[in-house]
């Protein structure tokens, strides 16, 4: 009997079928407390350079709430690369040129922080010849060191590298010394002709190949201009070597006396009145004029000068030619 009275008010407290049972709220988690203010500490970003894989950077940052989360705010990242949500910078460059941008963290607490970045992506390498080598450099023999530059180099990484490529002929008396000869060319040839290969400090290569044509070094001959009070006398002097295309002046370096016996004054030397000295058609031409009553005797010294240069600030010079002259008086 205690049993069964027991269960009835057991039943007659339980609430009716059907009757809603509030549920128990659930405890907020708490919103994790930062240990210091967010703040972006990345390195500063490197340089790259067109075609190179850009040697990937991790931005990191220290306090907030993790995780962290990364965009670029402002500015653009260079063409090829991107920013991973990770913070992971990586790609391959594909247009040179400096880039500025900002980069931004956000955490789990709604803050952000940001840094500013550039970037400088270098151009690949290249080579490339200059004007007047454009078909061939021409030299002439006996030119050290300044007739040597035969190209200009764009882009690239340095520190760089040169090298001949094996097969090549580099002018005698020359060697390579960046995108130019150094030394002084000593022997003519129809052409020399080799290709030199540019490597930056990222591997990256350009190659350029020339062609130089070394002519002879310029020259005159000596000569007798002999005649007498009614023609005068006149002589022409070949000029040989010398690179085509260029100038040549004449110069008068000295005068002496006529050793042969003459009728002229032994000590008059210097040139009469009159005189001609001019540079035409491959020839130096020495005259001196008629009706000279006292004649002209004398030994010159003539320079002629091609106008290519064979040293710093100096032109190509022939070797000194002697001219002997003697025209009787009237």
């Amino acid at each position: 009997m205690v049993v069964t009275a027991l269960l009835v008010l057991i039943v007659a407290c339980a609430p009716p079928k059907g009757t809603p049972v509030a549920a128990k709220s659930p405890i907020p988690s708490p919103t994790p407390t930062p240990t210091a203010p967010l703040e972006v500490t990345t390195p500063p970003f490197h340089a790259g350079e067109v075609g190179v894989d850009y040697t990937p950077v991790d931005l990191a940052a220290t306090g907030g709430v993790q995780p962290y989360t990364w965009t670029t705010s402002a500015g653009v990242l260079p063409d090829g690369l991107t920013l991973s949500s990770a913070g992971h910078v990586s790609g391959t460059p594909t247009r040179g040129g400096g880039f500025s941008f900002t980069v931004q963290v956000s955490d789990a607490g709604g803050t952000a922080a940001s840094l500013a970045g550039t970037i400088g992506i270098a151009a690949a390498p290249s080579a490339s010849l200059i004007p007047a080598c454009a078909r061939a450099c021409s030299v002439e023999v006996g030119c050290a060191d300044v007739c040597g530059t035969f190209g200009t180099l764009t882009g690239g990484t340095a520190p760089f590298t040169y090298a001949v490529n094996p097969g090549g002929f580099i002018p005698v008396g020359t060697h390579l010394n960046g995108l130019a000869l150094a030394g002084t060319f000593t022997q003519r040839a129809q052409y020399w002709q080799f290709t030199v290969v540019v490597t930056d400090a990222l591997g990256q290569t350009t190659s350029i190949t020339p062609t130089f044509y070394v002519f002879p070094h310029v020259s005159m001959a000596s000569g007798s201009c002999v005649g007498n009070y009614i023609t005068g006398c006149t002589v022409r002097l070949p000029i040989t070597g010398g690179t085509p295309g260029a100038t040549p002046t004449v110069q008068l370096v000295s005068t002496a006396q006529n050793p042969n016996q003459g009728c002229w004054s032994p000590t008059a030397t210097t040139p009469p009145s009159g005189y001609g000295l001019t540079v035409a058609g491959g020839y130096v031409t020495v005259s001196i004029p008629a009706r000279l009553i006292n004649g002209y005797g004398a030994v010159w010294t003539l320079v002629v000068t091609d106008k290519s240069l064979c040293g710093a600030n100096t032109y190509c010079a022939s070797a000194a030619a002697k001219v002997t002259i003697g025209v009787q008086c009237g």
